[in-house]
């Protein structure tokens, strides 16, 4: 009876720790993938009720769009899916689409499945990716900002160790330090600024994920998570059985703290850039709104309900 209540106790530390694991991950993309995709409907109804949609693709989609479907296109070649069709940047009038990557996988292998997971999220992982280098390449006080994000990302490793509530608090706490140290007074009589906020606000505002791609990401949740459970099931056995001590001090890289560690690491430094694209997305839509809520007033048009 005690070693399989031993078992039991294992097997629920397994699925506990892998639960964990996916809940932060998976949790953080929809988060700020919600939040990315209200802003931007947002900011797409206040365009259409004023000057029409067409000003913000031409405005913003030329940049915007290559970067998201680049975000696609390239965790497909990382994951060897076979590239079928790709158009980073073509408007189409009839389906409304602005660009797409077409691509086909084996479904015998896990890790082309996995590679699905990925390819459907890629456009916020490598927007923020994008984000972050124009970010240091182009920001006059690129340092201050660096230092910003970093607080930001050990500020979100605590959180996801704690609770939601705390998250969001982390995340407002975000919001203010950025924009403080976007808009300080310096910066606007710098080109490079502008550039940069331009290009800023151009990707953050295409980042956002279609539902062909949240489709295609759920197509490798199952296989992720077994790869989390697998992994996971691997190192807490061989902990469980005493294997580890052969392993040396190798193990220390290996074990369930320093992998898990790791793991909060990326999830807070991609929290953080999250983050930040979110900030920019929310100023994109701030900014729109205000501008063009004062033209349609001039027009005689109204205030501008970009709700509905």
């Amino acid at each position: 009876m005690e070693t399989i209540n031993g078992l039991l106790d294992f097997l629920k530390q397994v699925v506990i720790t892998t639960l964990s694991q996916l809940f932060w991950l998976l949790g953080l993309l929809f988060v700020f993938g919600f939040l990315l995709y209200i802003f931007a409907r947002l900011t797409r109804i206040t365009y259409v009720k004023s000057v029409g949609q067409k000003l913000d693709i031409i405005v913003t989609g030329w940049i915007g769009t290559p970067v998201h479907e680049l975000g696609h296109l390239i965790f497909c070649l990382i994951f060897w899916h076979k590239v079928t069709g790709v158009k980073l940047y073509s408007p189409n009038a009839e389906d409304r689409t602005l660009g797409y990557v077409n691509h086909s996988y084996n479904p015998n292998s896990t890790y082309q499945k996995i590679g699905n997971f990925f390819i459907g999220a890629g456009p916020i992982i490598f927007g923020a990716l994008v984000l972050y280098a124009i970010m240091y390449y182009l920001m006059p006080n690129s340092s201050a900002i660096f230092s910003g994000v970093k607080v930001e990302g050990s500020a979100f490793i605590r959180e996801v160790r704690s609770d939601i509530g705390g998250f969001f608090i982390t995340l407002w706490g975000a919001a203010k330090t950025t924009l403080g140290n976007l808009l300080r007074a310096e910066n606007f009589s710098d080109f490079r600024f502008w550039i940069f906020l331009y290009l800023a606000i151009s990707i953050s505002s295409h980042m956002q994920l279609s539902p062909s791609d949240i489709k295609g990401a759920g197509g490798g949740l199952l296989a992720l998570i077994l790869l989390f459970l697998v992994v996971n099931l691997i190192i807490l056995g061989i902990e469980a059985i005493g294997l580890s001590a052969h392993f040396g001090s190798w193990w220390n890289y290996v074990k369930l703290e320093h992998y898990s560690m790791s793991i909060n690491r990326c999830l807070g430094n991609f929290g953080a850039l999250f983050a930040f694209a979110t900030i920019i997305s929310g100023l994109n839509f701030a900014v729109s709104y205000i501008l063009l809520t004062i033209y349609n007033l001039v027009k005689g048009k109204g205030l501008i309900n970009p709700v509905w």
